[in-house]
This record gives structure tokens, sequence and C-alpha cells, in this order.
């Protein structure tokens, strides 16, 4: 296990996280006292998810008072994800 200060961490983020990413743990510090640690983040396997139906369909959410939709949600939604 790695420790290091909050200083170091941010002037090389970049190489601390690709070594969690590969597995390493590490310990941040401040003024030697440990604060914080990284861990690699657990793989969620495909038994995890859980897609759940929605309760109402999406054009409900235009009869709902105080909300005016001014554009198509679901139009909005798949630029959305053509953008990424």
């Amino acid at each position: 296990m790695q420790s290091v200060s909050v200083a170091t961490l941010k002037s090389k983020l970049s190489q601390y996280l690709e070594a969690v990413k590969k597995g390493k743990e590490i310990i941040v510090t401040s003024h030697q006292h440990p604060i914080a640690r990284l861990v690699p983040l657990e793989k969620a396997s495909s038994s995890d998810l859980v897609v759940m139906s929605a309760a109402k369909p999406l054009s409900s959410l235009k009869k709902l008072d105080g909300i005016s939709l001014t554009f198509d949600p679901v139009d909005f939604l798949l630029e959305d994800r053509r953008r990424r």
C-alpha cells in the first residue's frame, strides 16, 4: 500500500489513478495523517444490474403542473446519446 500527500496527488493525479486502475491501493494523507483511501472500483456483473420498466409513459411528463416542456424529451435524449 502506497501513501501520498494531497499536494503530490494533485500534481500527479493521472499517474496515481492509473496505478489504482491496475489494482494498487493508495492512502491519501494531509499533514502526514491519512484522510482517504483510493481503491479500484469493483466491476459490476451483469447479474447486479436491474432494468426496470417505466411506471408511466414519458408523455405523462407533459401533463404535470409547473412543467412546460418546449422540446421533445425523447428527441433530446437521442441527440445526447449521438453526441457521446
